[in-house]
């Protein structure tokens, strides 16, 4: 019943009730007044009822009790219990924000995996600001600090994850991180095979299919490399070799340590380190011969930004007479590359150098 109606109700009911009794017995008459507007406040009552919208049950019970905090709990989350570095976590079925406090080993497979992160570590004045990977992938993610100090707590807090990986350089915040989410620590040393570290990943992530396919893939391109270098894998010869700007010595990783190790063996090229038994090597340059090789490929990643501003190609150590003498240098099959590797993402930028210095450079 709308306003109007009740004003004409009201109406009708009062020279109604004038017709029944003498004006002046009415108004006299305390009660009936009592009587007269108690029945226009049960009108107006109704009317205002009348507008208002009917709740279903289901529409009650939220009004009702929106205070109730039982009543209003979002549905549970699924949830897994997960080995790492520092023992068990029981984290999300299928995390939704991840935040990566690693700019390369995790996060290559992380991103590979189809999950972007809410949050990363960045490696600030690296040649590359996220190793082995194109900055543009990242280009919206929020930074949360750089690799070598502490991650910034508060910004972490900020992007509400619901998981954190990070490797076991950060044991010392563990507790304070798994105050903000559940917190997944790697240990590289003990997971330096960079298929196992994807397998691991996309086993936290609820990934594991995905995993499977990208590894696919990697050997198929392994195959197609193999197939094209045909007889130059029983004949070519591959060194590695590592510079950090000085002249006099040079850095050798043991094959298998590094992701260019596991994919050149998985290529079958000989390489020159092969039977190097130690992670790495500090090497004075009077050696350096015997790295030498039929292809020697440069890394420079240990280079930092502000030292290739102040040395500009070429570096001091390829100004030493002893360069001059080894065969690769000779037979200009000498190439700078970067191949730090985290995961699926640097692994093809490898196999796409081997692709073009290997197969097409011939």
């Amino acid at each position: 019943m709308t306003f109007t109606k009740v004003i004409w109700v009201v109406h009708t009911v009062f020279f109604s009730l004038r017709r029944l009794w003498q004006p002046r017995q009415i108004w006299s008459n305390y009660k009936f007044l009592a009587f007269f507007l108690t029945i226009v406040a049960v009108l107006a009552i109704a009317a205002c009822n009348s507008n208002t919208p009917q709740l279903d049950r289901g529409q009650i019970s939220a009004t009702a009790i929106g205070t109730d905090k039982l009543a209003l709990a979002p549905t549970p989350i699924e949830t897994k219990v997960v080995s790492h570095a520092l023992g068990e976590v029981e984290i999300p079925l299928k995390p939704q924000r991840v935040v990566v406090l690693e700019e390369n080993l995790i996060l290559d497979s992380v991103l590979a995996l189809g999950v972007k992160p809410v949050g990363v570590m960045s490696c600030r004045g690296c040649e590359e600001n996220f190793r082995g990977i194109p900055s543009d992938l990242l280009a919206d993610i929020p930074v949360v600090g750089n690799i070598g100090s502490q991650p910034s707590l508060e910004k972490i807090l900020s992007l509400k994850p619901d998981l954190i990986l990070g490797l076991t350089w950060l044991k010392s915040s563990y507790k304070l991180l798994s105050d903000i989410a559940p917190t997944v620590l790697i240990d590289f040393p003990s997971m330096h095979d960079f298929k196992e570290r994807l397998r691991y990943v996309a086993q936290v992530l609820g990934k594991s299919d995905r995993a499977e396919e990208l590894l696919t893939q990697y050997q198929d391109r392994i195959q197609k490399l193999r197939q094209q270098l045909g007889k130059k894998l029983e004949t070519r010869t591959i060194s590695v070799i590592y510079l950090a700007g000085s002249a006099d010595i040079f850095y050798t990783y043991r094959p298998d340590f590094l992701a260019f190790g596991q994919i050149i063996s998985d290529v079958g090229l000989r390489l020159i380190q092969q039977n190097q038994k130690q992670p790495q090597l500090t090497l004075s340059i009077e050696v350096l011969p015997k790295s030498d090789a039929d292809v020697l490929f440069i890394m420079t990643e240990l280079l930092t930004k502000d030292f290739k501003k102040a040395n500009p190609e070429p570096l001091p150590f390829l100004q030493k007479p002893i360069w001059s003498t080894l065969k690769a240098v000779k037979n200009k099959q000498v190439y700078k590359v970067n191949w730090t590797v985290g995961g699926p993402i640097g692994a093809n930028r490898i196999i796409d150098d081997l692709f073009k210095y290997l197969v097409k450079a011939s």
